[in-house]
């Protein structure tokens, strides 16, 4: 996956952990504005049944849902930011979907697709190599920033209140009679169990950069977003995902069998 194609775009690490943790788990904006424009129909995650298809099923009124949702969601953090990614609408399907999606390791970028970040990647010459510049990483900052300010028994607070709601949205995505928490506890482990590095040693292929380090090139979108948001705020969003998680009861390492089970 190449750094040009897959910045800030994907740095649904964050709204899954923000908006989704405050429903469930969370993370992605990264700029000071979103575009309600550039929000597409939902999409099912992969591993779906595939009936009912998701746009086949008649959702509860979005607005009622949302309301909702916003009003519960809108004292996790005093944060304008996070108060503007409450502002999209079909709030509760994109939370439900974008959890599921981190929790499987893929994209949501159809249920939640961000603007690009305002400045992009770069790489330093450091000891013959390229590594990832400091100002690359504090591209991420206030996001980062945001969500540490929340306040995890609040999101825990939330999370329980709002279950039924998330649980139903998430039956409705093709998951019928299957349990929310087991999904929740996984995108929330993914963050959790992220790798940090203090210095992360890039290379060009082609016009493009990709991780210099194989073991750090196979890992899947959401570590490898949390990599180029840099030390500080990887170890940020993992601290948060740990106090939620702990604070909404939800295991962040199950039995072995039930790892990798959907």
């Amino acid at each position: 996956m190449s750094f040009q194609l897959s910045v800030v775009g994907k740095t649904w690490a964050g709204i899954a952990l923000a908006l989704a943790a405050g429903a469930v788990t969370g993370i992605v904006s990264l700029q000071q504005t979103r575009s309600r424009a550039g929000v597409g129909p939902l999409v099912a995650p992969a591993g779906a049944v595939s009936e009912p298809a998701v746009d086949e099923v008649p959702l509860a009124p979005s607005s009622r849902s949302d309301l909702l949702l916003k009003d519960e969601l809108g004292a996790l953090s005093p944060r304008a930011l996070f108060q503007q990614w409450l502002a999209t609408d079909h709030l509760l399907e994109r939370l439900a979907a974008t959890v599921v999606a981190v929790a499987a390791d893929e994209s949501p970028n159809r249920q939640l697709p961000i603007p690009a970040l305002r400045h992009g990647f770069c790489a330093t010459a450091e000891g013959g190599s390229l590594v990832i510049a400091e100002r690359s990483y504090a591209r991420y900052d206030f996001f980062a920033n945001v969500i540490a300010s929340l306040d995890e028994q609040k999101v825990a607070s939330a999370y329980k209140h709002l279950h039924p709601l998330l649980e139903g949205a998430y039956h409705l995505l093709g998951y019928p009679g299957k349990p929310f928490d087991p999904v929740a506890a996984r995108a929330l482990r993914r963050i959790a169990d992220a790798p940090v590095r203090d210095e992360v040693r890039v290379r060009k292929s082609g016009t493009l950069y990709v991780y210099e380090d194989p073991a750090l090139e196979a890992l899947g979108p959401v570590e490898k977003q949390l990599l180029r948001m840099g030390p500080r705020n990887t170890q940020l969003l993992k601290d948060a995902a740990r106090e939620i998680a702990s604070a909404a009861g939800l295991n962040l390492h199950p039995s072995p069998e039930l790892v990798g089970s959907r």
